[in-house]
């Protein structure tokens, strides 16, 4: 009898532990359906090269300049690295965006950027900027991308680098993006931003941009567009500081 009742109590945990299994098991897919931590099946590799002519240009962009960015983007995780060269200025940035995907509808995660700028024998600026950043995508066709957070600016003066070395200050970013994908080749785009990739002030001097890229072939995307820099936007009388066209040409891999 009591072999025959430690038999029922073995029967009982195997066939528990084999209802915790199923439970975990089941559990686990429902996890993964939900969430989508990387992507395993999009992988893209991209090199752009890109012109800026100024129409309205301020004391920092006067003449024309052209830019070459290197990006990654593997669905959640995004990478991209950008130098940009103009008369007596150089620009580099380096930034990487993480955000796992839910129920296939939208993504949340964070975003880090470094920017580097020298104007040379006046000036250099260093620049970090954390943001928690949502993705919403609306099927194939839209997709709607917001970023908030604060970034930290050091400059250093070379006048009186040897009295101060550097200047601190904290500041704040926003970023809005609004993306149309149309005849599965092109995309319409819009994006208000507090601060721009290779453009970082410390006020609020919203950049407002419009941009159209064309998928030529599935390895060239030409890109065009405008960016309008407005000062003072919050605060009193709006009036446009900079404005500028920009040429690209991508590779995709």
């Amino acid at each position: 009898m009591k072999t025959h009742g430690r038999m029922k109590k073995y029967e009982k945990a195997f066939f528990l532990s084999l209802f915790l299994l199923f439970f975990i098991n089941a559990f686990l897919n429902a996890q993964e359906k939900k969430v989508q931590w990387f992507s395993t099946d999009k992988k893209l590799f991209s090199a752009q090269w890109g012109a800026s002519l100024p129409f309205r240009g301020d004391e920092r962009n006067p003449a024309p300049s052209e830019d070459f960015i290197i990006a990654a983007d593997l669905g959640e995780l995004r990478l991209d690295s950008g130098i940009k060269y103009q008369c007596e200025q150089l620009d580099l940035t380096n930034r990487i965006i993480y955000m796992p995907t839910f129920f296939n509808v939208f993504q949340a995660g964070f975003g880090f950027t470094w920017h580097f700028y020298r104007y040379f024998k006046e000036f250099t600026e260093n620049d970090f900027i954390f943001t928690t950043r949502f993705r919403l995508i609306k099927g194939p066709v839209f997709s709607f991308e917001a970023a908030s957070g604060f970034f930290l600016k050091f400059a250093a003066i070379d006048a009186i680098r040897k009295y101060k070395p550097y200047i601190f200050n904290l500041s704040y970013q926003n970023e809005l993006l609004c993306n149309w994908h149309v005849l599965n080749r092109a995309d319409i785009w819009c994006a208000i931003n507090l601060q721009d990739y290779f453009d970082y002030p410390l006020a609020i001097s919203p950049f407002v941009k419009l941009g159209l890229n064309f998928e030529a072939s599935p390895e060239i995307v030409l890109g065009l567009d405008y960016t309008m820099k407005f000062i003072d936007m919050f605060y009193s009388a709006v009036y446009m500081n900079e404005s500028l066209l920009r040429f690209t040409f991508k590779v995709v891999l």
